[in-house]
């Protein structure tokens, strides 16, 4: 491992594995060939402490300005002053310090060496090592979630925490619901979606539709909410506010792609019931591109029963389509299912279509779904 720190002119070197003294004045062991390299360059002159492992026997050595002078109290001191200083913020020797600290102090022990730690890197070998040893249940794991959502500040680090809470813990619906605050100030989409997916995949139970629907607001990429969204629709059940969230969410994506993608799940899993009806076709208006709004349609139609107030919001969709080709395929689709009451407006959308053809194959459909 190397580590270096030049806002604090520091750096470390280490190879094999190391554990420091309790309180972190000294190095105890260290694995027989490995090395142990301390700089600090922030004076006039760099200062430098070596320590080596060979068969059992710790060897000490210290330099000043790159030359060698003896182990006396003043590299004691040294090593002393920048030691606690070098671990707390490089997080060399994390898992050892974690289960050392734990077996002497418990999770609240670790817990507090936490918030003496200088970075998230180090944050999250410590927070990583502490889920490892420690058999959290979701109340337990409460102050770890917390950490994660205010104290850190690096999406990549607090999603690896988050993604080892997911696969250590299982978590119940108030804890499902900390992960996904824990979460609240991430900036990086795709970070956030695998924090999700990581939930999703580990605690399906516990992580409702609904508790999850509140990152979406956090989510800016079309692609990532796109899969989060499609990931939450196949888990089943919905409230209705939560069906309204989704749907509510679909306009404010940039790619009509993901938009069809999302609402054809939804139409699969949920059809269009009357309470969403609303909020439904205005997803389905905000798709710009006439062949993937076109896919939304047809698929509605395959889905069967639509209603009069269905088919009149179905057929003013299509009048805004500018498509001639688009638009008879959808009326096509729903043609069979046409009735007197219907009828009405199913004709002025295909009077909207510019083209004879097409028009012709519109009207020729509807006449023939009458004779029957």
């Amino acid at each position: 491992m190397q580590w270096s720190d030049d806002s604090h002119r520091s750096e470390v070197r280490l190879r094999g594995s190391v554990t420091f003294t309790d309180d972190l004045t000294d190095v105890r062991s260290l694995s027989d060939g490995g090395s142990l390299t301390l700089r600090d360059w922030s004076a006039l002159v760099p200062h430098t402490v070596e320590i080596t492992s060979s068969h059992g026997t710790l060897t000490r050595t210290y330099f000043v300005a790159g030359i060698k002078r003896p182990w006396d109290e003043e590299a004691k001191r040294f090593l002393a002053t920048q030691l606690p200083i070098i671990v707390r913020r490089s997080g060399i020797g994390a898992e050892s310090r974690v289960k050392s600290i734990f077996e002497r102090r418990g999770a609240n022990g670790v817990l507090e060496e936490v918030d003496l730690l200088g970075g998230d890197y180090a944050r999250r070998l410590y927070l990583v090592a502490l889920l490892d040893v420690a058999r959290f249940d979701s109340a337990g794991v409460q102050p770890i979630l917390q950490r994660t959502g205010q104290r850190m500040t690096s999406d990549y680090d607090r999603r690896l925490v988050l993604e080892h809470v997911a696969s250590r813990v299982a978590l119940d619906s108030a804890g499902a619901a900390a992960y996904v605050r824990a979460m609240a100030t991430m900036k990086s989409d795709y970070d956030q979606r695998e924090a999700l997916s990581a939930l999703m995949t580990h605690n399906s139970t516990a992580a409702d539709a609904d508790t999850l629907l509140p990152a979406l607001a956090h989510i800016r990429s079309s692609y990532d909410k796109r899969v989060v969204l499609e990931q939450i629709l196949k888990r089943g059940s919905l409230s209705g506010d939560g069906k309204h969230t989704v749907l509510a969410a679909i306009p404010g994506m940039a790619s009509d792609y993901d938009r069809r993608q999302v609402l054809t799940a939804y139409l699969d899993r949920f059809g269009v019931e009357r309470p969403v009806r609303e909020p439904f076709f205005a997803a389905v208006r905000a798709i710009k591109s006439n062949y993937d709004r076109r896919e939304v349609l047809t698929g509605l139609a395959r889905k069967g029963s639509a209603d009069r107030d269905v088919q009149d919001a179905v057929f003013g969709a299509v009048g805004e389509m500018t498509s001639d080709y688009d638009r008879a395929e959808v009326l096509l689709a729903f043609a069979p299912g046409v009735d007197a009451t219907s009828r009405p407006a199913f004709v002025s959308a295909a009077e909207r279509i510019r083209s004879s053809h097409d028009q012709n194959r519109v009207l020729a459909a509807l006449v023939k779904a009458e004779r029957r």
